[in-house]
């Protein structure tokens, strides 16, 4: 590790070539804990990061949080470098657990919520914890969003975009 974190805990994206030789690294993060959970490359050859992040203004960071854990993501070009970033919640904890680029270069955003309708969030939770569904721009602006789940305990841990343009979201209840 070349970098000293800045965090509690902090994202660190670590690039190999295809022996497995380091050619880059960045760690990326604020003052408190900052969980990445998923990545995925982008059409452009950068990366977009996401996971969740409990840190206010500080270091990487540029948008305070909303309240507990809330949705952090982060576009970087092809060397790391941030490109923009987006902090994404309610007053309670938000966790995103899957972040993919759709066909129409925005992102889709797959985890789960336990707030109700307050900071971004427009839909209130339906038990304990609900799968939370963003569909955001190419550059991160929140386009729609959708709570699903039922009485209790809902956690979506993945996502794609299927080929009739829609999404199927996996997880647990």
């Amino acid at each position: 590790k070349t970098e000293n974190s800045i965090g509690g805990s902090d994202y660190w994206i670590v690039k190999t070539d295809s022996t497995g030789n380091v050619q880059w690294q960045n760690t990326i993060g604020g003052s408190s804990s900052d969980i990445l959970y998923s990545i995925n490359q982008t059409t452009d050859e950068g990366f977009i990061l996401g996971g969740y992040s409990l840190s206010n203004i500080t270091g990487d960071k540029t948008e305070n949080n909303l309240g507990g854990r809330d949705y952090w993501i982060v576009k970087t070009d092809s060397t790391g470098n941030i490109q923009w970033q987006n902090t994404i919640g309610g007053s309670s904890n938000d966790q995103l657990q899957s972040i993919k680029q759709t066909t129409d270069g925005g992102y889709i955003l797959g985890g789960y919520s336990e707030s109700y309708i307050s900071g971004d969030k427009t839909e209130n939770s339906m038990g304990g914890v609900d799968y939370w569904i963003v569909k955001t721009d190419s550059t991160g602006t929140i386009q729609w969003q959708n709570t699903i789940g039922g009485s209790l305990k809902d956690y979506l841990l993945s996502l794609e975009q299927s080929t009739d343009g829609g999404y199927v979201c996996v997880g647990y209840s």
